[in-house]
This record gives structure tokens, sequence and C-alpha cells, in this order.
């Protein structure tokens, strides 16, 4: 190897060891710039839904405390436990081939009049899922006795419960599951404020 080429050979050594100094800074900024993003996105998402307004459905039913007795995990086929982030159980979920029983933990407080309970998961969610089921049925591709359909336990403003009938299929489930996790937070982070 000539000198000429070892010389070309150290100084594109050395560009590279530039290169990759100055490159690593830029990793670390594009770490933080993704995570600020995540951070819009999620803000975005609470602040951006809005009530739209559709044809009236029939409100749910508002159950005395002392109904039908609750699922209980001897008969749910799945106990799923909803978490805050910061590790505060939510509620427990019973899960089974047709039901999901969310029960909120008891002290929680957590009130039907708190946002988002009524503007997300009961108009966006639940109310979209019972729509979309009446336009199946209408449709003929749903049986009428399949209709996702809910109610809410409730003792004076506070949820004590809520129960799900026909949920339909795993997809569902979990949409289900993240929408009420996601909300139950939202409305416990009001109540630390």
């Amino acid at each position: 190897m000539s000198s000429d080429e070892s010389e070309e050979v150290k100084q594109l050594a050395d560009l590279k060891v530039k290169l990759q100094e100055k490159l690593e800074p830029l990793k670390e900024d594009v770490k933080i710039l993704e995570s600020l993003i995540s951070v819009i996105d999620s803000l975005l998402v609470s602040k951006s839904f809005k009530r739209i307004e559709a044809p009236q459905l029939p409100q749910p039913t508002q159950i005395e405390v002392k109904t039908a007795p609750r699922v209980s995990e001897v008969l749910a086929q799945e106990t799923i436990l909803l978490e805050a982030s910061d590790g505060t159980l939510l509620a427990k979920m019973y899960v089974t081939d047709e039901t999901i029983q969310v029960v909120i933990e008891p002290g929680l407080n957590l009130y039907v009049s708190t946002p988002p309970f009524q503007s997300f998961l009961v108009s966006r969610v639940f109310d979209s899922m019972k729509s979309k089921d009446l336009e199946l049925v209408k449709e003929g591709k749903l049986n009428p006795d399949r209709v996702f359909d809910y109610e809410l336990k409730i003792e004076g403003d506070a949820i004590k419960e809520i129960r799900i009938r026909n949920y339909g299929d795993k997809r569902r489930l979990r949409e289900l599951r993240t929408s009420i996790r996601w909300t139950l937070e939202k409305m416990y982070e009001k109540l630390k404020v």
C-alpha cells in the first residue's frame, strides 16, 4: 500500500470516528423528540374527543345495589386487573364467554359525572358498539339477542360496577379492556389533583 493510500485510509477512519461522534447526540435527540411526540399524541387523544350528536339510544339501565349477585371469580374464565400507571388497582374485570363485569375498587369514588366517563366511555365506546350491532341486526348479519348491551351499577353518583353483555370477540374484548382502563385512569388522575 502506498503512502498516499495509507494517508487516505487514515483520513477516512478519522472521518468515520468524527461522524460517529456527531451521530451519538443526534440519537439522543431523536429519542427525546419521539418521547415528546408520544406525550403530545396522548394529549391530543384526550383533548380531541368531541361529542357527536347521534340518534338517541336508550339510556343505560341504572340498577340498585341490591341486584343480582356479582359474577364470582369462580365463574369468570378470566380475571383482569385494571391498574393505573402508578400501580393503583382501579378495578377487577371478570370475563366469561358472553359477559364482562367490571367491579370498581371500593373506596375509589369514581363518579359518573367525571370526564371522560360519559363523553368517551359511554358515548364513544359503549353506544358506538351498540349502534354497530344494531346496524348488523338491520342487515340481517347479527341475531337481535346478540346485540352489545351494558348496565351501570351506581350508588349516588359513584360508579360501583359496569356490566356488559354480548361483547363479541377477542378483538372487542381488548378494545373494551383498553378503553375502560384508560377512562378509569383519567378519572383517577382527576381525583388526585
